[in-house]
């Protein structure tokens, strides 16, 4: 894991922390933030896992993957929805007795967010000028776009995907899934294109779609080491720790509010 190449220079970035919160935003099922929980668990310092989720379910899922693998961390978990605004009331509160703050945004899920600037302001907002985030995302590489695809295909992304089509009358069979690169856009598309003309309906309003029509489902964009460094930037935080894997496919970095703080 790229973490633990760095763990040395991370620790020292909080010289006198005795406790930190591990602020686990968009937590899902708790997975991704295990090989930091590897290496800070076997630090002195008092850790304490704090997964923030909109779903409660997917909270329940990551607390019980933390208590599982790692008995003695605390746990906190919180049911907000981080797209709405900032935090920084909650961010405030866990500081109390001590604690510093280090929140994660892994899984590489910045880029499935239309307004990326936004999201990464919610967090500048919420954050004091001591407080850390460490972001994950995955990287542009064009000779591999190939095995970047499939990632958006399956039946599990389909059925999640076509919840929306579905509830308004667009059946399945009716449509044929297309997942591509815009390569204009550095973005992930699914779209569906119609095989027929289809009567839909949204909140008593009727109307036909055509034959030969494309609906964009969802896109997911992709960052290159400057366009991400760039947009941390453009927000207002510095960049402390930067690594990418061996085949420059993912990165991590750690990062600090600059030009805000609560």
């Amino acid at each position: 894991m790229l973490f633990c190449t760095s763990s040395k220079n991370f620790i020292s970035s909080f010289p006198n922390c005795k406790k930190l919160n591990i602020i686990d935003v968009g937590c899902g099922n708790g997975e991704p933030v295990a090989p930091i929980l590897d290496v800070l668990v076997k630090q002195d310092i008092q850790l304490r896992y704090v997964p923030i989720d909109i779903s409660q379910d997917m909270l329940d899922i990551a607390e019980e993957f933390v208590k599982k693998n790692y008995e003695k961390l605390q746990t906190k978990s919180v049911e907000l929805d981080f797209e709405m605004g900032n935090f920084s009331d909650l961010m405030f509160e866990l500081k109390k007795d001590g604690y510093s703050n280090l929140l994660l945004f892994l899984g590489s899920t910045l880029g499935n967010h239309s307004d990326r600037q936004r999201v990464l302001t919610n967090f500048r907002d919420s954050m004091s000028s001591d407080d850390f985030l460490i972001l994950g995302v995955e990287l542009t590489n064009f000779s591999k776009i190939n095995k970047i695809i499939p990632h958006y295909k399956g039946k599990l992304a389909e059925d999640f995907l076509y919840l929306i089509p579905e509830n308004i009358g667009i059946k399945r069979n009716n449509t044929e899934c297309n997942v591509s690169w815009n390569d204009r856009l550095n973005q992930v598309e699914v779209k569906i294109v119609l095989k027929k003309n289809i009567n839909a309906e949204i909140d008593s309003e009727k109307f036909t779609l055509e034959k030969d029509e494309q609906i964009l489902l969802s896109r997911s964009a992709k960052f290159t080491e400057w366009t991400i460094t760039k947009l941390l930037s453009d927000v207002g935080f510095r960049t402390e720790l930067l690594t990418t894997t061996e085949d420059r496919g993912y990165l991590l970095s750690m990062v600090q509010p600059t030009r805000y703080g609560v």
